[in-house]
């Protein structure tokens, strides 16, 4: 089995939960056979994967769906009319993502991800020229950073 590291296409093994899980939480037996990437590995007993949304159970993307409007509604609800109208299109797009903690046991290595309308709706920081690979969580903070100084810009 290849090395799993942040980035890496995964699914999570099915199996029975056991008496540990249940203690440590790291494992529902509603967890098994979801897809995603690993986003980060704090060490082999606590890895978070973003599960994608086209491998959620219909009940649960529903509720994932509706909370994500929930959150969107409060959130747009909280600005101002001059916030709201000084937001781009992108900055509309309210984005929730489905993160989970499980052990690096669980892991199985992962297909490529799904092509899907909502993969396609997931906000990217990345350009033209970075479209093949994948950013590093440092360069998106680069590049969210560089952002957030030109929106803030004297004159922009």
């Amino acid at each position: 089995m290849a090395v799993l590291t942040e980035n890496s296409r995964v699914r999570i093994r099915r199996r029975e939960t056991t008496d540990e899980d249940m203690k440590s939480q790291m494992y529902f037996s509603y967890y098994g056979g979801l897809s995603g990437s690993i986003l980060k590995v704090y060490n082999p007993a606590e890895v978070s994967v973003e599960i994608d949304h086209e491998s959620l159970t219909r009940e649960v993307r529903h509720r994932h769906e509706d909370v994500r409007n929930q959150m969107k509604t409060k959130w747009l609800d909280g600005l101002s009319e001059e916030g709201k109208s000084r937001l781009t299109e992108r900055e509309r797009n309210f984005f929730l993502r489905y993160v989970v903690l499980v052990s690096m046991d669980d892991l199985e290595e992962g297909t490529p991800r799904p092509e899907s309308t909502t993969a396609s709706q997931a906000p990217s920081m990345e350009t033209s020229e970075q479209t093949a690979a994948r950013l590093s969580s440092k360069d998106l903070t680069a590049n969210e950073e560089a952002y957030l100084r030109s929106r803030t810009a004297p004159g922009t």
